[in-house]
């Protein structure tokens, strides 16, 4: 009986370390940053908003939910097209709106 309490235990934990590593991992919005960008060159590019719609990011666990995400249609001041989904709200953003577009790399980011 005691070795399946303690299995009991230490699935429990390993489980409830999943979760919250999962939590963790994913971007609040647009102002939130991960530690390995501080100092990252990043380019920059301004644009205006064609189209806002709400979307939700797969969580891929079975016990978080999706997270609310904004998917983005901007058209850049050089007359390319660009979508970019990230977490948010959309109610935050306007069509119309003036934005700028951060790009590392690897991550595209939209922001008034």
């Amino acid at each position: 009986m005691k070795s399946n309490a303690s299995k009991a235990v230490l699935m429990s934990i390993f489980v409830s370390a999943g979760v919250l590593a999962g939590c963790a991992s994913t971007p609040r919005d647009a102002n939130t940053f991960g530690r390995g960008v501080s100092g990252e060159v990043q380019s920059v590019e301004w644009g205006t908003l064609e189209a806002v719609r709400a979307v939700a990011i797969e969580s891929g666990r079975r016990l978080t939910s999706d997270t609310p995400a904004v998917e983005f249609t901007v058209r850049l001041d050089s007359g390319k097209s660009i979508v970019v989904v990230q977490p948010g709200s959309v109610g935050d953003y306007r069509v119309g709106d003036r934005v700028r577009v951060t790009n590392d790399g690897s991550q595209t980011r939209v922001a008034r």
